[in-house]
């Protein structure tokens, strides 16, 4: 009973060695760097609650309104491969929390034995050691290492904070995953509409090239006409072959993306696909509580400091109470107590091992620097990830903007020239270089509409939106962390 009461004590007055974990401090700018709606400069004094709307707060559902990438990304976020391994690496680091917890939870052994009458065979545990000669005998063990010093708790938290880590992994998995998703459904919408423009540019250059043949055949015009002409509509023919070859390895990306066998994917055209982008983007300190590489940086930063206690602990005694007992009986039913035994604890004294310890705990500590600076520099990187994203959106917009009024002018333009060379006055280069032109800025100019989309879908990444909120599936996970 004294004893019991002694190690009670101990425990209830023992402590966890090492450093508590506080969240390094990261210089945070007022506002995203491009952002056309920049939140007040007092908004950082507000509370939680009253913060500016951020992009990110919205779910994808409200932010992808097309109605095939909607069914499209229903199906990635239940099928897809990289998901269901993030969510057996859950699997794997929740056990091994589980592993770390039961580690300070006794140990009991049960051994058996049997002595054919020759040589010195004993209960394995039992002391004294017995002699089985023709005898059966059965031990029991049992040993528990106090926690006094907190090394098996270090270890715990530890291993807890990869288990948050791997959480955030899977979230990141799954706005990397509608992001990628998006993206390559607008790309195949691009390339439709562009497939669409070199189709009609086939139609027309035809027609050019019958034209010309017809002139030539009647007298009126040469063969360099007809041949650079010919030449054109090959060049608008190999176009939509490269688009074609564009769009099937397109599809075939999205479907493994789908965890599907190649095949074509439906889509709407580009036009009627809506991206809402009206509520800005939000404080930069969003970013921190919402990125998951960001969260999963701080969580292996906090499993780096839980290491370190755990390390320096070794510089301290390790207790280790011990009992055995066991019996033995030349036939099952006369068993009898053989011997018992019992230990206080088992000390590793450090100075006789000092620098392998000093070695592993130096090593713990410069693994918690790499770690915290690699935080810093994730924290950077997004906020480098948000700004870039903006000013992408905002020179797409103005390049459009530009490129419509050329692709509008160089229609009237191609129109003129027909018109002209049709009457005598115009050469027929005139004809050929507007057809030329029309074309690759009609290309350009999906391409660049296209491009916008996908900055704007790569925005809502970048923020650490495409989560649902909340996370229904998540509710089981989260009254486990508060259990812990």
């Amino acid at each position: 009973m004294k004893r019991a009461l002694l190690v009670s004590s101990l425990l209830t007055a023992a402590c966890a060695v090492g450093p508590n974990h506080e969240r390094p401090d990261v210089t945070t700018p007022d506002a995203h760097r491009g952002d056309p709606n920049p939140p007040p400069k007092d908004s950082k004094e507000k509370k939680k609650g009253e913060e500016p709307e951020t992009l990110a707060d919205l779910p994808w559902w409200e932010v992808y309104y097309d109605a095939k990438l909607f069914g499209l990304l229903k199906e990635a976020t239940s099928k897809a491969y990289d998901l269901r391994i993030a969510a057996e690496r859950i699997d794997i680091a929740r056990q091994q929390h589980r592993a770390a917890a039961w580690a300070l939870a006794p140990t009991i052994g049960l051994n058996g034995g049997l002595g054919d009458g020759v040589g010195n065979t004993s209960i394995p545990g039992i002391y004294p050691p017995v002699d089985l000669g023709g005898h059966y005998g059965l031990g029991v063990g049992a040993s528990w290492e106090p926690d006094i010093w907190g090394r098996l708790r270090r270890l715990k938290e530890s291993a807890l904070e990869e288990y948050y880590a791997t959480e955030e992994e899977r979230r990141g998995v799954y706005i990397g995953l509608v992001g990628d998703v998006a993206e390559l459904y607008f790309n195949l919408s691009i390339l439709d509409a562009q497939a669409e423009h070199a189709r009609q540019a086939i139609d027309a250059r035809t027609k050019t090239l019958e034209f010309f043949s017809t002139r030539s055949a009647g007298g009126v015009g040469a063969n360099l006409e007809v041949e650079r002409a010919r030449a054109n509509l090959r060049a608008a023919e190999s176009a939509v072959v490269e688009i074609a070859l564009r769009t099937t390895t397109t599809e075939n990306s999205l479907s493994f993306l789908l965890a599907r066998i190649p095949g074509p994917i439906e889509r709407s055209p580009i036009e009627a696909i809506v991206v809402s982008l009206k509520v800005p983007a939000g404080l930069p300190s969003t970013v921190l509580r919402r990125r998951p590489d960001i969260l999963i940086a701080e969580h292996q930063l906090a499993a780096a400091n839980a290491r370190i206690g755990a390390e320096m602990a070794d510089f301290f005694p390790r207790f280790n109470l011990t009992a055995t007992l066991g019996v033995v009986s030349p036939d099952l039913q006369s068993a009898q107590g053989v011997g018992a035994g019992a230990g206080l604890f088992n000390w590793t004294v450090p100075f006789l091992g000092g620098e392998q310890i000093r070695a592993e705990y130096d090593a713990a500590r410069a693994a918690w620097r790499a770690t915290a600076v690699n935080y810093e520099k994730t924290c950077m990187g997004a906020f480098r990830d948000v700004a870039s994203a903006l000013a992408t959106i905002d020179a797409l917009n103005r390049r459009y903007a530009a490129l419509r009024a050329q692709v509008e002018a160089l229609v009237s333009a191609e129109k003129i020239a027909t018109e002209r060379y049709a009457g005598g006055v115009a050469n027929y280069l005139d004809v050929l270089t507007s057809q030329e032109q029309l074309l690759a800025a009609q290309l350009e100019m999906d391409n660049v509409r296209g491009n916008r989309k996908v900055a704007e879908a790569r925005l809502y990444r970048s923020l650490g939106g495409g989560w649902p909120k909340p996370p229904e599936d998540d509710d089981e996970d989260e009254s486990e962390k508060k259990a812990n």
